[in-house]
């Protein structure tokens, strides 16, 4: 039984890309010389809508990278998704960095460079606008995009707590591509957010 854990863990974590965002070498001066170091941040994702940011700092790269990594995976969030785009406009911040992030529609891609795509390439976004605004190091700027994605919310839960369907607030219905079956209906009974006609809510 221990061993067919350990094979289900390796095959879980299998899941997840790793994207390195950047890597920065720094030295400081101490009485006995210079001493080096590294600072890694790493991107992670399964590409059906989880995604995490971690930073790991180290001697060398190696260890940075993997701490950055463990990180990233303990940190990793559940992006609510309008089919395979964000539900609506939002701006993250970090230091003078932000990222504004807004809904595409299908076919438009990623329109983003350097951090911003490679965060949301492994988080199972499709298609998406963005636009970095403000100054900011590349550190900051990834920052910025994963509190962007932190801060968007779910028209399900939105539309639960205001006690209408989703329809009755936005006008049409919204799927996430990549919500789990298991899972069952989402917050509002009403609306089921499995693609097929035939499935039925609990």
């Amino acid at each position: 039984m221990a061993e067919e854990f350990r094979l289900r863990s390796r095959e879980s974590e299998d899941e997840f890309e790793d994207r390195v965002v950047r890597v920065d070498r720094t030295r400081k001066t101490v009485a006995g010389g210079r001493i080096s170091s590294t600072r890694v941040v790493v991107a992670a994702g399964d590409g059906q809508g989880r995604v995490g940011l971690g930073v790991g700092k180290a001697r060398n790269a190696p260890e940075a990278i993997a701490k950055a990594r463990e990180r990233a995976r303990k940190n990793m969030i559940r992006v609510p998704l309008d089919g395979y785009t964000i539900p609506h406009e939002v701006v993250g911040k970090c230091g003078s960095a932000r990222v504004l992030l807004k809904p595409a529609s299908r076919g438009t891609g990623i329109i983003a460079g350097g951090a911003v795509r490679q965060i949301i390439e492994v988080s199972g976004i499709r298609d998406v606008l963005t636009k970095s605004l403000g100054e900011g190091t590349v550190f900051n700027r990834a920052k910025a995009t994963f509190e962007a994605l932190k801060s968007l919310r779910d028209p399900r839960k939105v539309a639960a707590q205001r006690g209408k369907s989703v329809v009755e607030v936005l006008g049409r219905e919204v799927t996430d591509p990549y919500e789990p079956r298991s899972e069952g209906p989402g917050p509002n009974a009403s609306e089921p957010f499995l693609t097929e006609p035939e499935a039925e809510t609990e």
